[in-house]
């Protein structure tokens, strides 16, 4: 029997209504999730940026395409109760540091040189290719950020501050090097706002979780922990991430509601007038599941008898080969050339 492969990108995307630009070529989608504060009274900002990397894990982007940066080790502080673990609700349901969490860059690790290095691409020689961000132009980036701030700032540490302008700043050498297709950056701080009226570089989407001037609050507090275990915006975009699946048909624009000011205290924010596409015409899925690009091929597969020994197809294709003749004993499979990316 005869089998007519053809097979297409996993890429969750919506047409766009006529005269509306789109994006291109999207290909694959990166995350960057990081927590700048240190201390125990800021558990839950750890548990916020943990939270966050549980969930784009869930939806399908790999570890190696995450970029998770903790700038304090909560699981194995001294005053823990409970050693090597991190809750984000006071039952504790969930332990979101669990047994397959790869922290990338910790404690003094986290600083504002190494994270405008990662963005831009300019870290040093030699660097491990986990602490690496390896975008191209195809690449939807979800950036999470978390922390304490104020009116255009983010502090790293409690000991120095990334600016509205350094981080819109990195965001254009990032476009002028090809390093992204599109951005959602998502940040969780006082005055969060202020982070976002910088920018200047095409196909950023930003959401924040208070305007200036305002402060952004925590959820809820766990009496045995005792500290508060998640913030306020956090947790109810949470809940909300938690209900997508890879097949969502959710937007962006209902991303935007997640946590009206009756419910979050503050106001949260979000602009987008530097996407080419509208809110409502862009899925959450499009930066927050897995994405992986195939290219289109069409060839025949000459398969044995169904009552011959069973074929794993599998076995048969390399992605990261390009074969002209594939002769697998006992398979007797061939085809014309062939890619897959």
């Amino acid at each position: 029997m005869s089998v007519i492969l053809s097979w297409l990108p996993v890429v969750a995307q919506v047409a766009a209504p006529p005269g509306s630009k789109t994006t291109s070529h999207h290909t694959n989608n990166w995350a960057v999730i990081v927590c700048t504060s240190r201390f125990w009274f800021n558990y839950r900002h750890v548990a916020n940026a943990l939270s966050m990397y549980r969930s784009v894990k869930r939806l399908g982007i790999p570890d190696s395409q995450i970029i998770l940066m903790l700038a304090d080790d909560m699981p194995c502080n001294a005053r823990n109760p409970r050693p090597g673990s991190v809750f984000n609700n006071a039952r504790q349901h969930i332990d979101v540091y669990g047994d397959d969490v790869e922290v990338d860059y910790r404690g003094y690790e986290v600083t504002v040189e190494n994270f405008i290095r990662l963005l831009t691409g300019r870290l040093p020689p030699g660097t491990p290719r986990s602490k690496q961000l390896l975008p191209d132009d195809g690449s939807n980036i979800f950036i999470y950020m978390t922390g304490h701030g104020g009116d255009g700032f983010l502090k790293f540490q409690d000991n120095e501050e990334i600016t509205d302008v350094e981080l819109a700043d990195a965001f254009q050498q990032m476009w002028e090097k090809k390093r992204y297709n599109q951005i959602l950056f998502m940040i969780d701080t006082c005055q969060a706002a202020s982070m976002y009226k910088k920018h200047y570089s095409p196909n950023i989407v930003s959401i924040a979780s208070s305007q200036v001037g305002q402060d952004s609050y925590s959820h809820h507090h766990d009496t045995s922990i005792g500290v508060y275990v998640i913030d306020r915006y956090t947790y109810y975009a949470l809940e909300f991430l938690e209900k997508i699946t890879q097949t969502s048909k959710k937007s962006l624009y209902d991303l935007f509601k997640v946590c009206p000011q009756s419910t979050c205290i503050s106001t949260p924010g979000h602009r987008s007038d530097l996407l080419e596409r509208r809110p409502e015409d862009i899925l959450v899925t499009e930066f927050l599941s897995g994405n992986r690009e195939v290219k289109p091929t069409h060839f025949t597969v000459k398969l044995p008898d169904t009552d011959d020994r069973d074929v794993n197809v599998s076995e048969c294709f390399s992605c990261n080969k390009e074969p002209s003749k594939i002769d697998l004993e006992n398979y007797k499979i061939y085809s014309d050339p062939f890619v897959f990316s």
